[in-house]
C-alpha cells in the first residue's frame, strides 16, 4: 500500500516540478563533492561548480547516460515527458535543445528522490559528474 502511495506520488508530481527539485539536489550533491575533494578558496569552488551544474553540462551528462543506456524505461520514460513540456523560460546561457535535455535530466533525479530510490539516485548523479570531471581532465 504505501508502495502505491509513493509511486502515485511521484507520477502526479508535474513534470517541470520534478524538474525544479532534481535540480537543487543535483546542485547540493555537487557542491559537496567539490567541498570534500578540492582545496581553495570558496570562490574557486563555486567556479568550478557553476561549470558543472549549468544547463549545459547537465545536457551533457543526459546525453552520456543515452549513449551508454544508463537509464530504465521509466527513467526515460520521465526524461521525456519533462524534456518536451513546454516552459515558460529558458536558459540565458544555452540553447533550447541543452535546456530540455537538461530540464529531463533534473526531472529524472526528482522523480527517483520522490520514488525513495536514493541508491539508484546517488549512483546516477556519480556516473554524470565522473564523466564531467574526466572530460575535463582530458582538456
Amino acid at each position: 500500500m504505501a508502495e502505491d502511495l509513493k509511486d502515485s506520488l511521484a507520477l502526479q508530481i508535474p513534470p517541470l516540478s520534478l524538474a525544479y527539485v532534481g535540480d537543487s539536489i543535483y546542485d547540493f550533491f555537487v557542491r559537496d563533492r567539490l567541498i570534500r575533494d578540492l582545496s581553495g578558496s570558496l570562490n574557486k569552488i563555486n567556479s568550478k561548480k557553476k561549470d558543472l551544474v549549468c544547463a549545459k553540462a547537465q545536457s551533457d551528462v543526459m546525453e552520456y547516460y543515452l549513449a551508454n543506456e544508463l537509464l530504465t524505461e521509466e527513467e526515460l520514460a520521465v526524461y521525456r515527458r519533462a524534456r518536451n513540456h513546454k516552459s515558460q523560460s529558458r536558459s540565458k546561457n544555452s540553447g533550447i535543445g541543452d535546456y530540455r535535455r537538461a530540464t529531463g535530466f533534473e526531472a529524472v533525479l526528482g522523480y527517483l528522490h520522490y520514488q525513495n530510490k536514493e541508491e539508484r539516485l546517488k549512483a546516477l548523479m556519480e556516473a554524470g559528474l565522473s564523466f564531467l570531471l574526466e572530460r575535463e581532465e582530458e582538456k
